[in-house]
């Protein structure tokens, strides 16, 4: 399965860009990873399941999201979308399009921090499904 993370606008250069390449690196010693940068982010028509980031998404433990991927991995879908909005959110017909919704957290954060939490989010869930010391 790949994993395509869509983004609303550009990740900034420096410190959150480096983490999120690491973060995405590491990643894709799992699985294959695309990562979608656009102005305006659209529901991709390819076959998967559609994840979006939403304050009112459902909120999870980091065990709790390794368990939600793990169910996606072991699905016949090809590929999973994580939709990550920008600073205004999400146009009101994406949040209609994506039913599925996570949230990070209660508190509000800066969606440029955000990819970095969902990408170290989804690192740290392939290590809890594959029984590695990184999650403590």
């Amino acid at each position: 399965m790949k994993l395509v993370f869509c983004l609303a606008g550009k990740t900034e250069r420096g410190p959150v860009g480096e983490l999120v390449d690491d973060y995405r690196k590491r990643i894709s010693r799992y699985a294959p990873v695309e990562v979608i940068e656009a102005k305006t982010l659209r529901v991709q028509s390819r076959e998967g399941v559609h994840v979006l980031l939403s304050p009112d998404g459902r909120i999870m433990t980091s065990e709790g999201f390794a368990s939600f991927l793990g169910d996606i991995l072991n699905s016949s879908a090809k590929h999973l979308f994580f939709y990550v909005g920008g600073p205004t959110g999400f146009d009101p017909e994406m949040e209609k399009a994506v039913p599925e919704k996570i949230s990070l957290s209660a508190m509000t954060f800066n969606h440029q921090i955000i990819r970095i939490m969902l990408f170290e989010q989804v690192y740290r869930a392939f290590t809890i499904l594959n029984n590695e010391p990184y999650h403590k």
